[in-house]
């Protein structure tokens, strides 16, 4: 937020040093603006228009910004429905939606679109501006040299008041050069003073794609699996309704805690599981099995796996299972009675995502190797 304040302050604080320039040498202003009234009016009000502009976008960015991190803290209900990043807000409405890497790239393609058409706005005021210093220019050379013409045609030396003639017929063609002067002046100043306003503008655009391109690099990075996968796999060794929808709400209850679901496995081949990731090295394999020996046996094989190849490394793993059934599982296994539990229990101890770039790069290539490591122990020892 310092950051979209600070270009708001600095158009604030130029605008007012504009503001008071012309207050103390209105004077001079005024005989500039009156030398030719309709096209130097134009122009100023061309400025103004164009620095009006430039505020109201500037102010309509900060109900979006304010949304892109409400909605990415976790409060989705902020109240704005953002009209910039609508293409954002629309596609993810749904916090168990997933999306992968190439929709992200078009969903941040559509905001640069929309970005570019509002920096398209102020950059044809800029130049409209500098047209118009130019138009005047010509216009006054023309107003010159056609009052020349006009007083060399109308030169008679043998005019006692020749000199007299001379100097009132004069005034046109000076007339002309003061316009010509006068709007290109006008029109560059004001083409400066817009071009200025729309730099700081597309700065605190840029702040606002940079940043969402962050947040949805990170949501991205929490939901790289699906529910796609998870039918796969159901298809490739069939289960019951009602253990494909028990599976489905474990992964949703993953996803919902902001764990990255990394994979999903079949212990001895058979048994659906499927294993999660989070900060700080933690690992859970959640599954629907109560069998006690062969979830025992699972935690040994992988306890011994990440004991070779990880060192300095501890994993803190724990095996979830969820089944109605009443019974010992042993150490390291936590049960629960129904996925609702599951959920409220992983929503009592919500994953904390790495906030910096290089914190999230690390998190990923961690929580890959992990999901690599289970894939190939299982897939090896089925």
């Amino acid at each position: 937020m310092k950051r979209f304040h600070r270009n708001l302050n600095i158009m604030s604080i130029f605008t007012a040093v504009l503001l008071a320039f012309a207050v103390v040498f209105w004077q001079t202003v005024f005989n500039i603006a009156i030398t030719n009234i309709i096209l130097n009016g134009i122009i100023i009000g061309t400025t103004l228009f164009g620095i009006g502009l430039c505020f109201l976008s500037m102010f309509g960015l900060l109900p979006e910004y304010k949304w892109l991190h409400a909605y990415f803290a976790g409060r989705a209900d902020y109240g704005y429905t953002p009209k910039l990043l609508r293409p954002i807000s629309m596609a993810l409405h749904n916090r168990h939606i997933h999306i992968t890497t190439n929709t992200m790239s078009e969903l941040l393609d559509l905001v640069s679109i929309r970005i570019e058409d509002k920096r398209d706005s102020v950059r044809y005021i800029t130049n409209t501006l500098i047209f118009l210093g130019l138009l005047g220019t010509f216009w006054g050379l023309i107003v010159t040299v056609g009052g020349f013409a006009e007083l060399l045609m109308a030169i008679d030396f043998d005019d006692p008041e020749l000199l007299q003639n001379m100097q009132i017929a004069m005034a046109g063609p000076l007339s002309g050069m003061a316009t010509a002067f006068t709007s290109s002046l006008l029109g560059l100043a004001g083409s400066l003073v817009v071009g200025f306003l729309g730099l700081q503008l597309q700065f605190a655009q840029n702040t606002i794609f940079q940043e969402l391109t962050d947040f949805m690099s990170q949501y991205v990075l929490q939901n790289p699996t699906n529910n796609i996968n998870i039918a796969k796999v159901a298809e490739s060794a069939p289960v019951s309704a009602d253990t494909f929808t028990k599976i489905s709400q474990i992964h949703d209850a993953f996803i919902d805690a902001k764990y990255v679901v990394r994979d999903l496995i079949r212990i001895d081949g058979k048994y659906p599981a499927l294993v999660a990731i989070g900060s700080g090295e933690k690992m859970f394999i959640a599954t629907l099995n109560n069998d006690a020996d062969v979830l025992q046996n699972v935690l040994k094989r992988i306890e011994l796996c990440f004991a070779d190849t990880l060192e300095g490394v501890n994993i803190n793993l724990k095996i979830i299972c969820v089944s109605g059934k009443n019974i010992d599982l042993g150490d390291g296994i936590t049960r629960f009675n129904n996925t609702n539990a599951l959920h409220q229990y992983l929503m009592a101890h919500p994953n904390t995502l790495p906030k910096t770039k290089k914190d999230r790069q690390l998190f990923d290539a961690y929580s890959r190797y992990i999901g690599t490591a289970i894939d190939y122990l299982f897939k090896t020892n089925n």
